[in-house]
């Protein structure tokens, strides 16, 4: 695991968009990456798509939507969406290059993925309670699980999460609208990635790194799994590093 410790959410979005040109760059045909729609990311989004944008050398790049839900009467993902404000839009990411997670199709979405060559990186933000993509503690029966469907009461922080989003993202009260259930990569898809990027900034997140990174393995905090991948860069700031600096200090990139 490689540590790349930036003063502040700036450094953080310069160095996360160095990262992501340094998969997109290739001599290869095609590059999957799967990204996540969080809010850590968007001012490196927002960089990223200014210097990619027109540029033919991108174009086998393919990006991979990590978990996605429906809202009643919205016929797109609540999670394409965020992305197609936060970056593909901005970015003139062409449609055949969007990979969705379809209610349709999800249940053939690991084996299409290793068809397609397998996912080249997955960058990540962490919940504060460890959760990783739609993997929220309690939501998964074992670490060996591919993409897979939740539902709505599973548990409860799954209930208040689809109530958060929809209150704060549709602007509505209307709890009828909500999903009877979500769909996420579970941990076995993201394993399967040959590299694996966390972007973490801000004191909130401090507890959230020493536990995800330095503690023991748990599905009580599922993104601890990843201390056994053998290809992770955790970009990282310092207010978010705050208590793992000493330990991080000996294994600098």
């Amino acid at each position: 695991m490689k540590f790349v410790l930036v003063k502040d959410l700036d450094e953080l979005s310069e160095a996360f968009k160095q990262q992501m040109l340094k998969y997109m760059y290739s001599s290869r045909n095609r590059v999957n990456i799967a990204i996540t729609t969080g809010t850590t990311p968007v001012k490196g989004y927002k960089m990223l798509s200014e210097f990619v944008k027109g540029k033919d050398c991108f174009d086998g790049v393919h990006y991979y939507i990590f978990d996605e839900f429906w809202y009643k009467d919205d016929p797109v993902g609540i999670c394409r969406r965020s992305l197609d404000v936060k970056y593909f839009k901005d970015a003139g990411v062409r449609e055949e290059c969007i990979h969705n997670l379809e209610e349709d199709t999800w249940r053939e979405a690991d084996a299409q993925i290793q068809r397609d060559g397998g996912l080249d990186m997955v960058v990540m933000g962490i919940g504060t309670n460890g959760h990783f993509c739609g993997n929220q503690p309690g939501t998964f029966e074992n670490w060996n699980e591919g993409v897979h469907t939740i539902d709505r009461h599973r548990t409860r922080v799954v209930e208040e999460l689809l109530i958060q989003l929809l209150h704060e993202d549709l602007h509505s009260d209307d709890e009828s609208r909500i999903p009877d259930h979500y769909i996420t990569m579970g941990p076995r898809t993201v394993m399967n990635a040959r590299s694996i990027v966390f972007i973490l900034s801000g004191k909130d997140k401090a507890e959230t790194a020493r536990r995800a990174f330095f503690e023991p393995i748990s599905k009580d905090f599922p993104v601890s799994i990843f201390q056994l991948h053998p290809d992770v860069t955790v970009i990282i700031d310092e207010d978010a590093a705050a208590l793992i600096k000493y330990k991080i200090s000996q294994n600098p990139v």
